[in-house]
């Protein structure tokens, strides 16, 4: 359910209906139209054969495809609080994913500690994107780490790439495929965090994961080559 804040016109509020599933809509059509390689994908899978949760790590850059990827799969994922952010908690929903909601001005810490409290409660995945909401692109911050260090849950590092596909000017040059584009989703070998790891422990696993985010864009990327 979308929660409105404030006053809203007609116009508005048929806006905050419409467009979740416009996109819904729109995603599920692009996606299926396009051919799908996975390399790597045993990281994940070693998981999820046993029915275990993971904590997936992913880019800003390649957002738009990942609800569609992780549909109807029990997990949750970072939402901010803003007026923005209900329209985008009720398009998760849609795909059957849960939002923990959290302020980017405040770091994200509330939204951080609501997905620790989801995933120990109900031992659900959880999906972060480890650069968002404003970069550095690319760059991990410690939210997954941290997340993974009070869960135990294993981070599987993952980005995809796409041909043909348009980038936009935003900070994060977000990519979105054609229709019938070639798209190739490249994971990484799964990063785990100690229950006792300190703060120094925590930034190297930080750059680690970085580090493997970077390897992930470089083989899916590779693979047009």
């Amino acid at each position: 359910m979308v929660v409105l804040r404030g006053k809203h016109s007609l116009r508005t509020r048929v806006l905050v209906w419409s467009i979740p599933k416009l996109f819904f809509v729109f995603s599920y059509l692009l996606f299926r139209s396009c051919r799908i390689t996975y390399l790597g994908k045993e990281h994940e899978d070693q998981f999820l054969r046993r029915g275990e949760p993971i904590c997936f790590a992913g880019l800003h850059q390649g957002m738009i495809y990942l609800p569609f990827h992780f549909r109807d799969r029990d997990g949750v994922v970072m939402v901010s609080a803003s007026r923005d952010g209900d329209l985008i908690a009720h398009t998760m929903g849609m795909y059957g994913l849960r939002s923990a909601r959290g302020s980017s001005r405040r770091g994200g810490g509330d939204a951080l500690h609501a997905m620790i409290a989801e995933v120990n409660g109900s031992r659900c995945s959880a999906g972060l994107i480890v650069d968002g909401p404003r970069g550095p692109a690319g760059v991990a911050k410690r939210g997954a780490i941290l997340l993974a260090r009070e869960t135990g849950l294993p981070i599987v590092p993952g980005t995809w790439w796409a041909r043909p596909h348009v980038e936009f000017g935003s900070w994060d040059r977000t990519i979105v495929p054609l229709p019938f584009a070639r798209m190739v989703f490249a994971f990484e070998p799964a990063l785990h965090v100690p229950r006792d790891a300190d703060d120094a422990e925590v930034e190297a696993l930080r750059l680690e994961l970085t580090a493997r985010l970077e390897r992930a864009r470089a083989t899916a990327r590779a693979a047009f080559a």
